[in-house]
C-alpha cells in the first residue's frame, strides 16, 4: 500500500509545468548536454517536443535526464518515495513502502540526491557568519564481500569502533566544513581529511562568503588569516567562553548536534557518498519550516528540473568528493 497521498491537492500536469519552467528558469533553452544555448525544434515523439543543439548535435526534450529518465516506474510512485525520503526513511524502508527492490531504492536515493546537489550548488553566506568544522571517521560502509573493484585499504571494525592505535585526529577522520549566517544560508561540504589546513578552509570560502561579512568562529588557527585574506572582520571567540557581546557560534553547534543526529538514522554513510547526504541535510535545513505538501512539491519539481543522468556505474564507482 501507498503511505497515503489523496490529501495532495495537485495534478501531475501541473507538477511537469513547473518542472518545464523550473528548468528554463532563465528565459532560454539550454543544451542538457554542452550547456550551449543556441537550440532549435526538432520534431516531437510520442507527443513530446524534442530540441537540437546545434553546438553539439544532440536532441533532447524537456524530460531528458531528470532521476527518473527511463524509469519504467509512474511518476506517482516516484512521488511516494520523495515522501519517504522527507520522512527520514532508510533506504530498506524506502524500498518496503514503495514494493520495489532495494537496489532500485539505493539507486532512486543517489539520482534524487545528486539532482538536488546540482540544483542547489554550493550557495553563498553573507554578514554575520558563523563558521565551524566537525569531524567523522572515515567510512567504508558497504557489502564489500563480492566485490571486485574495492578493496579494504585496512582491517574492517565493528560499525562504531574506535580507530586502533590512532589518537586525535587523524586522516581517519573527515573534516567538513560548515558555515551559516543570521538570514539562514548554509555552507556545508567536506574539506578534508585530519586537522583541518589553511588551503582547505581558503577553498571552501574563497567566492562564497561576501567580502566584509563578519566571521564569527572558535579560537583554532586559520581563521584569522583566511579573515585577511578574504577581507573579512574576524570575531574569534576564546576557548572556554561561550559568548563576545552578540558574537557567539551557537548556532553553527546547534547545526552539528542536527547533522549528527540526521546520519544516525542511516547507521553509517559510506564517506564517498557523504558528500550527497550534507546536500540533502542542508535542504532539509532550507525548507524545514515548510508544509509537507509544499516541501514534496519543491523536491519534486527541483530534482526533476535538474539535468542529472548520472549512471549507475558512476554511482558505484564514486570516490569521496572533497572542496
Amino acid at each position: 500500500q501507498f503511505v497515503e497521498l489523496s490529501h495532495i491537492n495537485f495534478h501531475l500536469d501541473n507538477l511537469q509545468r513547473e518542472v518545464k519552467e523550473t528548468r528554463y528558469s532563465e528565459g532560454q533553452y539550454t543544451c542538457p548536454f554542452c550547456h550551449d544555448t543556441h537550440i532549435v525544434k526538432n520534431g516531437t515523439q510520442k507527443g513530446v517536443q524534442r530540441y537540437l543543439c546545434r553546438q553539439c548535435q544532440k536532441s533532447f526534450s524537456d524530460q531528458t535526464a531528470p532521476p527518473s529518465y527511463h524509469s519504467k516506474k509512474s511518476p506517482k510512485l516516484w512521488l511516494q518515495y520523495l515522501k519517504c525520503m522527507l520522512s527520514g526513511y532508510t533506504i530498506r524502508q524506502c524500498a518496503e513502502e514503495c514494493k520495489i527492490n532495494i537496489a532500485t531504492s539505493f539507486f532512486w536515493r543517489h539520482k534524487i540526491l545528486d539532482a538536488l546537489s546540482s540544483f542547489m550548488g554550493t550557495g553563498e553566506v553573507d554578514g554575520l557568519v558563523e563558521a565551524d568544522e566537525c569531524y567523522l571517521r572515515y567510512s567504508y560502509k558497504g557489502n564489500h564481500s563480492k566485490s571486485k573493484r574495492f578493496k579494504m585499504p585496512r582491517e574492517p571494525r565493528k560499525r562504531g569502533g574506535e580507530s586502533v592505535g590512532i589518537r586525535g585526529l587523524s586522516s581517519e577522520q573527515v573534516c567538513i566544513g560548515t558555515a551559516l549566517d543570521r538570514t539562514g544560508n548554509i555552507l556545508i561540504g567536506m574539506i578534508g581529511t585530519g586537522r583541518v589546513k589553511y588551503d582547505n578552509l581558503k577553498r571552501f570560502f574563497e567566492g562564497h562568503i561576501a567580502p566584509y561579512s563578519i566571521l564569527c568562529t572558535d579560537s583554532a588557527h586559520g581563521y584569522g588569516k583566511l579573515a585577511k585574506q578574504l577581507d573579512l572582520e574576524h570575531k574569534a571567540i576564546p576557548s572556554g567562553k561561550h559568548m563576545k557581546g552578540i558574537y557567539h557560534i551557537q548556532h553553527i553547534n546547534a547545526f552539528h548536534s542536527n547533522f549528527k543526529a540526521f546520519l544516525q538514522r542511516f547507521r553509517g554513510v559510506s564517506t564517498k557518498y557523504l558528500n550527497s547526504y550534507l546536500k540533502w541535510f542542508k535542504w532539509i535545513e532550507l525548507f524545514k519550516d515548510e508544509k509537507e505538501l509544499l516541501k514534496i512539491q519543491k523536491v519534486y519539481v527541483q530534482s526533476q528540473a535538474t539535468y542529472a543522468g548520472t549512471l549507475i556505474e558512476e554511482i558505484l564507482s564514486r570516490k569521496p568528493v572533497f572542496v
